[in-house]
């Protein structure tokens, strides 16, 4: 039988989630099954667990490697550039109300009362991932991530993490790009990109840390395994295990391994 929006937002309270959250989603629509009316029931039942004082947010990125998209210097028009992260997160992007963060590697979208103070100024963050960003801004607002259906491997947070610890993850190069905001107007934004050959991370050594922290909990939506992680006390605990060890969470280089960029 077919999910539906009840048997998704009965799911979403079993796992944690509640009215007045602000919270991150990463979702893969084909982990859940077969839903009735698709991706848009997905976010309906997001919207509606997060309720209308919650604010919900989504990574709405390019796809591709962030150094060679920088590299190619397009621009990137946040109001035709779909998200290359699923078919919800873009179903998420094309809502009426919702906004888009300007920066042209990792934007954000957002809608809730909080979404305009969280993706508020990404174009002056010199690192995507970094200070400044919605990422930090979501701890801020006390925020949570759910992993719908996918693992921390695609954890952007972990990114801010690392970058904001002392790992060895940025290039030194600055680029100059182009980004042109939801209403028009045109942005050069300064920006370091990660290691250009990329490094390969074990993000999901994170998940056995987190579970024996008590920060994060685990459960099904549809049917799709789920996690739920309170993203301060992530950034916390993890932060403190790449500060003791700056490689924490990055694989040893092999010289014939093909790595992934970004998430």
């Amino acid at each position: 039988m077919p999910h539906n929006k009840e048997q998704l937002f009965n799911d979403l309270r079993q796992i944690g989630i509640r009215n007045r959250d602000v919270l991150l989603v990463h979702a893969s629509l084909s982990k859940i099954g077969q839903v009735e009316g698709g991706a848009d029931t997905v976010v309906d039942a997001l919207l509606q667990a997060v309720g209308p004082y919650g604010t919900l947010l989504m990574p709405s990125f390019q796809g591709g490697a962030e150094f060679d998209i920088l590299s190619q210097q397009k621009t990137f028009d946040l109001r035709s550039i779909p998200s290359d992260l699923g078919i919800i997160s873009e179903t998420f992007r094309k809502r009426p109300g919702v906004l888009r963060s300007t920066n042209p590697t990792h934007a954000v979208s957002g809608i809730g009362p909080f979404a305009s103070t969280i993706l508020a100024d990404h174009e002056r963050c010199n690192v995507s991932t970094g200070h400044g960003s919605p990422f930090e801004k979501l701890a801020e607002h006390h925020g949570k991530i759910l992993l719908l259906g996918v693992d921390h491997s695609t954890n952007t947070c972990l990114h801010y993490v690392e970058n904001t610890n002392g790992a060895p993850t940025l290039s030194s190069k600055e680029f100059s790009v182009e980004v042109i905001d939801m209403f028009g107007n045109k942005h050069a934004v300064k920006t370091y990109s990660h290691m250009p050959a990329g490094m390969k991370r074990n993000y999901p050594l994170v998940e056995p840390l987190l579970i024996g922290a008590g920060n994060q909990n685990t459960s099904s939506i549809g049917s799709a395994p789920s996690k739920l992680v309170n993203a301060g006390a992530m950034f916390e605990l993890i932060g403190q295990k790449i500060q003791e060890d700056p490689l924490f969470l990055i694989e040893p280089f092999k010289p014939e391994s093909v790595f992934e960029e970004s998430l």
